[in-house]
Order: structure tokens, then C-alpha cells, then sequence
């Protein structure tokens, strides 16, 4: 077994302790369950505080959980949830494509592999849940998460990570990217046309959830041969249908539906 390090094994002795308390628990509660040194648990207390996951009552001066843990637990629900309203679109949708159906989430600005639904062709595109990837500008799927998010985090990722270049057809320049992720707005999904890969082909939509917030990314994948370009309005039009039938089991509503 990993050795534990000791400073994250106290920060979750702190937490799991004040979760299993009804009320408040005082410093020198804390400090004699835990066995921690008192300048290390002021220390850690003082960290947890300003990162919102304790707080201090100057009244009582005992210390408690904060909602933030709920948040962060519901987030996590709401990704488990978006796998399981999203699995029958997938089926459908791979049947209809043909083609392998990916769906994402964005964890950190990172694209993260949720679920798939492997197409039944003897060639095909093989998708590995939990794969994780930091770029996004070269794939359908990340060019949408690009396209929906606030301009200061478009502008963070331009400038820590790049427009590194995969193939000819990948985008690096970031004027020509901005360009692209408007078309992708206004048509509702995007396309990447061996843009990470040669011989591959994807198209991907947003899924949104009850407060239009984009909630993950539907997905097809598959070789050039089959997704050929003259084929990208309707498939496109397909791949987004099944990102608006998640859409709606989350709670969204189309803007010209509500008349």
C-alpha cells in the first residue's frame, strides 16, 4: 500500500470527523480526536476555512462543515445522471450513424470520456471511458466545449496550453478557431474534419441541462470513408437531435418551444 501523505490525510481526518458530528465541534475537540499538533490543525482549519469548506462561529468558536461538499457531491450525481439519460439517445444514435457515440463531460478544463456506445462495423473507432485529454481546440467535441464557454477561460486555455498542431487540417491559429466556434453556436454542432487524427472523422453537440448550462458533449466518431464530408449536414442534424432529447430529460427547453 501507498504511503499516505500526511497533510492530505489530515485535511480528510478534519473533514470526515466534523461530517460524522450532528453540531459544532470546538478546537480542543478536534485537536484531541484527531491527534494532530495544534499549530498543523490551526493551519489546516485556517486553509479549509478560506476555501469554503469549514466554518468558524466567532460566538460558540467551534468549527463545522460547510454546504460546499453537498455542491460538490451533486455535481458528481448530476454526471452519473447525464450517463443514465443519455444511454438511450446513444443507442439510437449509434444505430442511426452507424458510428462509435461518445459522451463527455469537461472536469477541470479537461475533456473526460463518460460513456460509449461502440458502432457494430467491423471498422470502426474503439472509445475508452475515463480517458481524459487537456487538449481541446482539434476535436468536435472540444471545439463545442470551446464554443460555450466564458471568454476568460477561452483565453486561459489559448494561453496555457496552446493550438498545438496534429495534422494539416488542424486549427492553430486562434483568430480562425474563434471564427469556427461561431459557426458552431449558430448551427447547433461542430465537425472536425481529421483534425486530430487522419482517416477520422467527428461531429458533436451540446447537451444542456435546465439552467442552459452546458451539462456534456454527444459525440460520433468514425472513419473517412464512411463520414464523408457530403454526409456533415445530416449527420449533424442527427447528432444533434439526440443531444436535444438528453437536453430535454435534464430539464432544458428549447426558447421557441415556450410559446
Amino acid at each position: 500500500m501507498q504511503k499516505l501523505i500526511p497533510a492530505v490525510d489530515r485535511v480528510l481526518k478534519i473533514i470526515e470527523l466534523l461530517a460524522s458530528e450532528q453540531g459544532e465541534l470546538s478546537f480542543t475537540q478536534l485537536s484531541s480526536s484527531l491527534n494532530i499538533p495544534k499549530p498543523s490543525l490551526s493551519r489546516l482549519l485556517s486553509n479549509l476555512q478560506q476555501r469554503g469548506y469549514v466554518s468558524h462561529n466567532p460566538v460558540t468558536r467551534k468549527y463545522q462543515l460547510t454546504l460546499k461538499l453537498l455542491t460538490l457531491g451533486d455535481r458528481l450525481l448530476d454526471r452519473l445522471d447525464l450517463r443514465e439519460k443519455a444511454r438511450a439517445s446513444m443507442q439510437k444514435l449509434m444505430e442511426k450513424s452507424k458510428e462509435t457515440v461518445e459522451l463527455a463531460i469537461l472536469d477541470d478544463k479537461e475533456i473526460v470520456y463518460i460513456d460509449k456506445h461502440e458502432s457494430y462495423e467491423s471498422i470502426r473507432l474503439v472509445a475508452h471511458i475515463g480517458s481524459r485529454y487537456s487538449t481541446l481546440h482539434p476535436t468536435a467535441v472540444g471545439k463545442v466545449f470551446l464554443a460555450y464557454m466564458s471568454e476568460e477561460d477561452f483565453e486561459y486555455i489559448i494561453r496555457e496550453r496552446g493550438l498545438k498542431q496534429f495534422t494539416q487540417n488542424t486549427i492553430t491559429d486562434a483568430e480562425k478557431l474563434k471564427e469556427e466556434l461561431k459557426e458552431i453556436r449558430a448551427n447547433g454542432y461542430a465537425f472536425d474534419d481529421q483534425e486530430v487524427r487522419l482517416g477520422v472523422r467527428r461531429i458533436a453537440a451540446p447537451i444542456f441541462d435546465h439552467s442552459k448550462k452546458i451539462a456534456g458533449v454527444i459525440g460520433i466518431a468514425g472513419p473517412t470513408f464512411r463520414m464523408r464530408r457530403g454526409r456533415k449536414e445530416e449527420l449533424g442534424r442527427i447528432v444533434k437531435r439526440a443531444a436535444g432529447e438528453v437536453s430535454n430529460k435534464l430539464g432544458w427547453e428549447r426558447l421557441e418551444n415556450k410559446t
